[in-house]
């Protein structure tokens, strides 16, 4: 059978003036560019910023419980430019490298505030940054009292750098470099005051009504100690009945020996 021409022609231009229904799903579904780059680059780096400056306070925790932070040591100097801006971690290392392993400016523990540390619920907080500054605070307990340590946050070269750490009662630990500066004792010569190295450890002396405050870096905390003649001055009782003693060589009270209770001595040196 024929079809005619004219029939044909006629049902050709029907079906191109027909969409196809896969065609229309097609351009329904395609996104624009317009959508696929949607979001400030404000927005986008906004958090991942704040999380880095939690991440450098965490890993400083890390590492310094470890007995490998920045503190104290006189190796490797990038250990400490890695956390701290130049003007502090300058501070930093000259008074670990000046002290020569005794007293300096930091006699206490930088990074929970205290000579002895026993700590729980250690928590690193959300970072409160605005342009190139901000904090973040770090919280925990410390033998059963609240703390709360604030980092003073300072960018970099887009990297998160501490510029200052901020305690309770308004010490910062640039306030207490500027107190101590360069790690000599302030006490005058003659006066048992100041900061001490006593064998494997350090204390700091404060004269007290008629009392002197040994303040220990490690183990017992604060103690009590009095005059009792000659170059020797002598601690409270403790539960046994005995005191420990600090024994000077010279009545200026810059060396002799500390014999604990049970007659062990060590060394006492003034720290300068």
């Amino acid at each position: 059978m024929r079809i005619h021409a004219s029939i044909l022609v006629i049902f050709a231009a029907a079906l191109a003036g027909c969409s196809s229904p896969a065609a229309n799903v097609s351009q329904n579904v395609q996104p624009s560019p317009a959508v696929e780059n949607t979001g400030t680059p404000s927005g986008a780096g906004a958090p991942s910023m704040a999380a880095a400056a939690e991440e450098l306070i965490a890993d400083l925790y890390k590492q310094h419980d470890a007995q490998k932070g920045p503190f104290f040591q006189t190796k490797d100097r990038a250990r400490v430019d890695k956390y701290f801006t130049k003007p502090l971690a300058d501070l930093i290392w000259n008074d670990a490298k000046t002290s020569e392993g005794q007293i300096g400016a930091i006699d206490f523990d930088p990074l929970y505030n205290a000579q002895d540390v026993e700590k729980k619920n250690f928590a690193v907080g959300k970072a409160d940054l605005k342009d190139d500054t901000g904090t973040v605070p770090v919280t925990f307990s410390n033998f059963g009292t609240k703390q709360t340590v604030t980092f003073v946050m300072k960018r970099i070269n887009d990297a998160w750098k501490i510029d200052d750490i901020r305690y309770s009662g308004g010490e910062t630990l640039l306030k207490i470099f500027k107190a101590n500066s360069g790690g000599s004792s302030t006490a005058a010569s003659g006066e048992f005051e100041g900061k001490y190295t006593v064998g494997p450890t350090s204390c700091t002396v404060k004269p007290v009504k008629m009392a002197f405050e040994v303040r220990w870096a490690k183990g017992s905390g604060v103690e009590m100690f009095f005059y009792k003649d000659g170059n020797t001055f002598e601690s409270e009782e403790d539960r046994s009945g005995g005191r420990n003693e600090f024994r000077f060589d010279d009545a200026n009270y810059n060396s002799g020996t500390f014999v604990r209770t049970d007659g062990t001595t060590f060394t006492v040196k003034r720290a300068r």
